[in-house]
């Protein structure tokens, strides 16, 4: 399966200036996303905006989980989620259903035919715009300047010492890969239980002044 780790910035462009930045093959993929998202009914609209909140604030698309709840097979999700991803960046941040139908359908990416069944995803998103627009941005400000984590991955091993022909002692060993949005920006390290459990401190305490930051933040310094 695909994954988009993405956000498409608005700014003061127009959506058919958008549109025509937009390589080809993703074009391609987003219009059969239409076609999905066209036979989908209204009542899992929700989940699928939730599915690409949750991306754009982790990077880390639920696909399988969406795939079994809509109940679609795998290979039409990554296409659908193109198309949901596309549709909400854009749109999420302003403009209307139909200035986005017109666009779309001048740069053959939606078929007449299929308008009328998805301009009610359409609708809710533009329903929504305030909160997702406010996603976005807040989605963007992390990954400014510096390269951002796309991808985390850890795998334990097991370290053997012999003693001759027997095992003499065994120790968990954890592989950790972090890689990030920026071209050869990767990273490999091995750590053992004690030092995973620090770090697994050190993340809970980031986490928690995180959250007091935020807070901070939203009432404002105290006169």
């Amino acid at each position: 399966m695909a994954s988009y780790n993405f956000t498409i910035p608005r700014g003061d462009r127009s959506i058919p200036d958008i549109l025509a930045r937009i390589p080809r093959g993703f074009k391609d993929e987003a219009s059969k996303g239409f076609a999905v998202l066209a036979e989908i009914g209204q009542q899992h609209y929700a989940e699928i905006l939730q599915a690409v909140i949750v991306t754009l604030e982790s990077k880390r698309p639920p696909l399988e989980k969406l795939a079994e709840t809509l109940k679609i097979p795998v290979s039409q999700i990554s296409s659908l989620f193109a198309a949901c991803m596309f549709t909400v960046s854009v749109l999420g941040e302003g403009g209307s259903a139909d200035e986005f139908i017109n666009a779309c359908l001048s740069a053959s990416l939606l078929r007449e035919d299929r308008v009328p069944k998805v301009r009610s995803f359409l609708e809710t998103i533009v329903a929504q715009q305030p909160q997702i627009g406010r996603t976005i941005r807040r989605a963007e400000m992390p990954g400014q300047v510096l390269p951002s984590v796309s991808n985390f991955e850890v795998v334990v091993d097991l370290r053997m010492a012999f003693d001759g022909e027997a095992v003499a002692e065994v120790v968990p060993v954890a592989i950790v890969h972090v890689d990030t949005d920026a071209e050869v920006e990767e990273l490999w390290f091995q750590a053992s239980r004690q030092q995973m459990q620090q770090l697994k401190i050190d993340v809970d305490e980031a986490i928690r002044r995180m959250d007091l930051a935020e807070a901070w933040g939203n009432r404002g310094p105290k006169a």
